[in-house]
């Protein structure tokens, strides 16, 4: 399934002629990646893309805004082929996503924000790039966490399902985030340690009380 381009999505767009002269094609390039360098590091590379604004409009040489959110890379081929046109002879346009995010929570080896350099990120590519579920991940109970219009999107997961490759979450979003839960077991072992924590707090307010009625006690009969 092609993926919708999103806000906030950072695109490589190349630009080139089917001719031979390939100077009018170079004035709407930029570089897909820049280095920066701050006083505590050496310098790195760092990402350098079309970024797509909350209007979802990218800023493109000379053209200027242009709508690229809610439409898939092709349909944003198709509309910079058109207005390139007037520019370039024989334009043609690439283009490709330079940062897919998704925030792993749960039960992964290694949960944070994972970054793929492509346009389509399974939850098994995320979970691999994680690490794999702990020990206590259970497999049974995934929950893919999506914005769509404004809202929150729930989608529960099963991954020993046969139906996996057919939910909507299996193909991840940009920012979608994956909540793997925990075990019975696990859950049980939780809920323990929390009530004997509960237990050893009130134990220690009523000790705590006691001292101070005590202590004033005795400072009234001296």
């Amino acid at each position: 399934k092609e993926r919708i381009i999103q806000v906030n999505d950072i695109l490589s767009i190349q630009v080139v002629s089917k001719t031979l002269n390939q100077q009018e094609a170079a004035l709407f390039n930029m570089p897909t990646s820049g280095i920066s360098e701050t006083p505590a590091t050496s310098a790195k590379q760092s990402t350098v893309g079309y970024v797509v604004d909350l209007n979802g409009n990218i800023a493109f040489p000379i053209i200027g805004n242009v709508k690229a959110a809610g439409v898939t890379r092709e349909q944003l081929q198709d509309v910079l082929v058109s207005k390139l046109s007037t520019y370039i002879k024989d334009p043609s346009v690439s283009i490709r996503s330079l940062q897919f995010n998704v925030n792993m929570l749960g039960e992964v080896k290694n949960p944070g924000i994972k970054s793929f350099q492509t346009d389509r990120v399974t939850i098994l590519d995320a979970i691999g790039t994680s690490g794999d579920l702990t020990d206590d991940g259970k497999r049974k109970d995934v929950t893919v966490i999506r914005q769509e219009n404004g809202k929150n999107l729930y989608i529960q997961m099963d991954l020993t399902s046969g139906s996996l490759f057919q939910s909507p979450g299996y193909q991840l979003q940009p920012n979608d985030i994956v909540y793997v839960g925990p075990t019975d077991a696990k859950l049980k072992s939780l809920v323990t340690k929390n009530k004997q924590g509960n237990t050893f707090r009130t134990v220690g307010t009523a000790l705590s009380v006691f001292f101070a009625l005590l202590n004033l006690y005795f400072n009234r009969i001296k």
